[in-house]
């Protein structure tokens, strides 16, 4: 059956976007696509698979800035395409960004300010680095053992991931456990695999980007919490600080975020709305009203470039659906 399926999907993706005539029924608004890190090496994302993807994008469809998030094109013009990055990761700013400027592409960074400081990382991040890396047969934290063994291994760091997400106060007490409690990524990591796959980008390279006018930074949160899991104080700290933080380094207005993992709800909403945010990204749109704080993204995470070129065509399609639970976009 799992043949079936991706046999299925490779098929729809193959002929489903290569008629010029998808365009006259594809959305005449921009389609919002979020990428998130960018290493050097690696199997579904890598330096050599981004740029082969824009370049096709490029060959394609029309790649505009955020700006005309807003604007319709013809029916006969090239379906438009506005690039966004979330989560602030080093790569971007090592590998995506002079990719980008080769081919002037113009995206959005949206950057958490939290993995900016060295040996920091996003929790989600050392989650990853601990199942992909961990050198011992297993670790003790807070009085439970967790069986690092190849067949226990998903299953023992997700059941670590569940755990440090009850901590309350979400996120601190997160970060607090797993800065003072768990294994660091330093005793079992290289540097350079840090660097390339986990790491932040520094404060200096979100200046720097923010010099060039292609790209744009705009707010993540300070620390990536699910913000349905803060309290209304937090929420408000997690978005002031971190654009505030943006602000500085870049000396340019902050008015866009994205949320992490497309967590949001009133609460978030009005925040933004006090923070006098243009314009909110997530990847499903859940409430009703403030639609500009809402806007929906279709996901890349696969080296595909049929499967890419039908995610442009179809994405607003693809989003509706989704939003509506008929279908996951990715």
């Amino acid at each position: 059956m799992a043949a079936i399926t991706n046999g299925m999907r490779s098929f729809t993706a193959t002929v489903g976007w290569r008629f010029p005539a998808t365009r006259l029924l594809s959305s005449r608004h921009p389609l919002i696509l979020v990428y998130h890190g960018v290493p050097r090496q690696g199997r579904e994302m890598s330096a050599e698979i981004f740029e082969r993807q824009m370049l096709f994008l490029k060959q394609r469809f029309d790649m505009v800035p955020w700006e005309q998030i807003g604007a319709k094109r013809t029916r006969r013009d090239k379906v438009q395409v506005v690039l966004t990055f979330d989560d602030g990761f080093r790569n971007n700013a090592e590998v995506v960004a002079p990719i980008l400027r080769r081919h002037r592409i113009p995206a959005v960074f949206f950057v958490c300010s939290r993995h900016a400081e060295p040996g920091r990382y996003l929790w989600f991040s050392y989650l990853r680095a601990l199942e992909q890396f961990f050198d011992k047969e297993g670790f003790l934290f807070r009085g439970q053992y967790f069986d690092m063994a190849t067949s226990r291994r998903h299953a023992s760091v997700a059941q670590l991931g569940s755990l440090l997400l009850s901590l309350e106060p979400h996120p601190g007490a997160m970060y607090e456990a797993i800065e003072q409690e768990c294994p660091r990524l330093e005793k079992f990591v290289s540097a350079s695999r840090l660097e390339d796959q986990f790491a932040g980008m520094s404060a200096e390279q979100v200046k720097e980007l923010a010099t060039d006018p292609c790209f744009t930074i705009g707010i993540h949160t300070v620390d990536h919490p699910f913000l349905t899991k803060c309290a209304g104080a937090e929420i408000r700290r997690q978005i002031a600080v971190n654009k505030a933080w943006i602000e500085q380094h870049t000396g340019r207005k902050c008015e866009l975020i994205a949320y992490p993992a497309g967590d949001f709800n009133g609460d978030v909403l009005e925040s933004c709305s006090d923070s006098n945010l243009r314009y909110g990204f997530s990847v499903v749109k859940r409430i009703d009203g403030q639609g500009h704080l809402q806007l929906l993204r279709v996901g890349v995470y696969r080296e595909s470039l049929d499967e890419l070129g039908f995610k442009v065509r179809w994405g607003h399609l693809l989003t509706r659906m989704q939003n509506q639970g008929y279908l996951l976009a990715h």
